[in-house]
């Protein structure tokens, strides 16, 4: 089975290979979409660490484990997982997908689990993603984010959705890190009313991720699709701003234009023509994440809408808010 896909790679592999987020990216970036290029490590590519994983006294008290020893478990799991080094194999398949890019470039590495980003489930939020990575630091960068798969929320959270928790798969997208002016999300349905001839697009300036993460009020605007017709134009404190950093790694800081759009009416145009675009290739609605850096739109990644019950909507964003403010303090201790 191969460890390595290229978004031009055909044929397309499977859900299962890539994951939801890899296999999207790639049919995205095959139908002519401005997807920034890159490539996904596979399920394969990681069976050799889940392997170690499973042969370790400490899985066995994973598989045994009740809710409140799960935390500590699974710390234990990722702290093992850490001190697994790329195979022979892994390494070169890795350095072969590298060759196209420039030494200097910067990567985001984000997680695709095959059970991510499908129409019945949605992990957002959950899995962890390194900004700004360059080439000397990649391994580090996906040894972080397979750690993840490992993590007592995700366990919990598949387990919930009679996900198969106890079998952890991970794919990672390895893709070029766009130094964005302004990024954000859109809708090609209106999130609230469900009207399917609005788009909703909610932006900051800087990298997409304090928007993704719901880490600031950002700008929101509405588009008629139909007509094009910009219906709202709604101006966000966007209080912090996350900024990429040239020798790599990222920067959060206050953005001194806070108080202006963030988004030009030229910019809406093209971000509703392409989640218009999307959506049609998709064949349902989708949510996408974006950013415009050199006046030019780029489509990072597009998965289609989960609709779920608002009860599980509120519970799941209380859960994520209580696991920041765990991570906080433990940083702050540290």
């Amino acid at each position: 089975m191969k460890l390595v896909y290229r978004f031009g790679d055909s044929p397309l592999p499977s859900l299962d290979q890539v994951g939801g987020k890899g296999l999207s990216l790639m049919q995205l970036f095959q139908a002519g979409f401005p997807v920034p290029p890159g490539f996904v490590l596979t399920t394969a590519f990681f069976e050799p660490w889940i392997v170690l994983l499973k042969a370790t006294p400490v899985w066995k008290q994973f598989l045994a484990a009740d809710p409140a020893g799960l935390r500590d478990v699974c710390q234990r799991l990722k702290a093992i997982s850490a001190g697994y080094e790329l195979a022979t194999e892994q390494k070169k398949r890795l350095r072969e997908a590298l060759i196209v890019f420039d030494e200097k470039t910067l990567f985001a590495v984000r997680s695709s689990s095959p059970e991510e980003d499908l129409g019945s489930a949605s992990f957002a939020g959950g899995y962890e993603t390194v900004l700004g990575v360059p080439v000397d630091r990649l391994e580090a960068g996906i040894h972080t984010v397979f750690a993840t798969c490992l993590d007592a929320r995700i366990v919990t959270y598949k387990h919930e959705r009679g996900l198969a928790a106890a079998a952890p798969r991970i794919a990672i997208v390895v893709q070029e890190q766009i130094a964005s002016e302004a990024a954000g999300v859109g809708f090609s349905v209106h999130p609230v009313s469900g009207d399917p001839d609005q788009a909703v697009f909610e932006s900051n300036w800087g990298l997409g991720e304090t928007v993704v993460a719901g880490r600031v009020s950002p700008d929101r605007f509405v588009v008629h699709k139909p007509t094009r017709k910009i219906l709202e134009r709604q101006l966000g404190k966007k209080e912090r701003a996350i900024v990429l950093l040239t020798g790599g790694g990222t920067h959060e800081r206050e953005d001194p234009r806070h108080e202006q759009l963030s988004l030009q009416d030229g910019q809406l145009q093209a971000l509703t023509e392409a989640v218009i675009a999307i959506e049609r290739h998709a064949g349902r609605p989708i949510d996408m994440e974006w950013a415009f850096a050199g006046g030019r739109l780029h489509v990072l990644q597009a998965r289609p809408i989960v609709k779920r019950a608002a009860a599980e909507t509120k519970k799941e964003k209380i859960v994520q808010k209580i696991w920041e403010r765990i991570k906080a303090l433990v940083q702050w201790r540290a």
